[in-house]
């Protein structure tokens, strides 16, 4: 198993720093470059799964959607959680194979897989590729609608038994909804609706230099736009940042649609809209974005 690729349908881990956040016990669509502390409940309304950060735990959804990761706020560990498409034979076929973290880290199978409860499956595994002598676990916990979520912990030796029960209640947590419904989904739903009230934002990462381009569609009508790139650090040569706002709507049912922004100075921008059902993807003129909590506007 790769996680690179094969996180199509993904909803995985992969911190992105320390950052200060006051924890809340409400639930909120899961967006990247937050951290998420222990006893928040996160979810992806799109694809119907939510889950309980376990306490002592934080992490983050990786800016380009793709990856989620937890730490420890004490000691040192890792775990990462992906969804996909798993039947019990897929999974038990995944989790015989080779794991590839990236970075030369690799997990390798060990002993056999158990059946910790119906549609809940464990094995453990050797981690090779780190500086220090680490541990891991994968388990798999397998849901009525087709997906299959992963989890995998790894940690020091002496660590690994309280980490591996912080894993399975993080896996017992898993809650399974209903999807919500998006218009390639649906051929009868308009893309008005669907995009009313939403946060979408991109994100685009090269050697030394990154760019982040946000837009906030209130249900009023209204928008509000951000774009900001440059350095690391700041202050690099070619570094802007621009924001806006005005009217907004949206035409198209079906796979395709267009989003119209009316800018408060006069000017008319149409952006190309496209959704893949397969992969719960939505695309802004050919650019894959992500979409998140919108907490500036309702």
């Amino acid at each position: 198993m790769s996680l690179s690729r094969n996180a199509q349908r993904s909803f995985l881990v992969a911190l992105v720093g320390s950052l200060a956040y006051q924890p809340t016990l409400t639930s909120a669509q899961i967006q990247p470059g937050r951290i998420y502390e222990g006893g928040e409940i996160i979810s992806e309304p799109s694809v119907g799964l939510s889950l309980t950060i376990p306490v002592g735990w934080r992490g983050a959804l990786m800016q380009d959607g793709s990856m989620f990761m937890l730490e420890p706020t004490q000691g040192t560990g890792l775990m990462v959680v992906v969804a996909q498409e798993f039947n019990e034979a897929t999974a038990r076929a995944e989790m015989s194979n080779d794991v590839d973290l990236g970075d030369g880290v690799i997990l390798r199978p060990a002993g056999t897989i158990e059946e910790i409860s119906p549609g809940h499956l464990s094995r453990p595994m050797t981690v090779q590729g780190l500086p220090t002598q680490m541990v891991g676990t994968i388990d798999v916990r397998l849901t009525s609608s087709g997906l299959g979520v992963a989890f995998i912990v790894l940690s020091p030796t002496a660590d690994g038994p309280t980490h591996v029960d912080d894993m399975r209640q993080f896996a017992l947590s898993l809650g399974v909804t209903e999807p919500t419904a998006a218009p390639a989904a649906s051929g009868g739903d308009e893309w008005l609706p669907y995009m009313r009230g939403r946060y979408i934002a991109r994100y685009y990462t090269a050697t030394g230099y990154t760019e982040r381009t946000e837009l906030w569609l209130c249900s009023d009508g209204s928008f509000l736009f951000s774009d900001e790139g440059g350095g690391f650090g700041g202050g690099a040569s070619g570094a802007f940042q621009g924001s806006g706002g005005g009217r907004w709507s949206a035409t198209g049912a079906g796979a395709r649609g267009t989003l119209i922004l009316d800018w408060s100075n006069g000017q008319r921008s149409e952006w190309a809209l496209e959704f893949n059902v397969q992969r719960d993807e939505l695309y802004v003129n050919g650019s894959r974005w992500l979409r998140g909590a919108n907490e500036r506007c309702r």
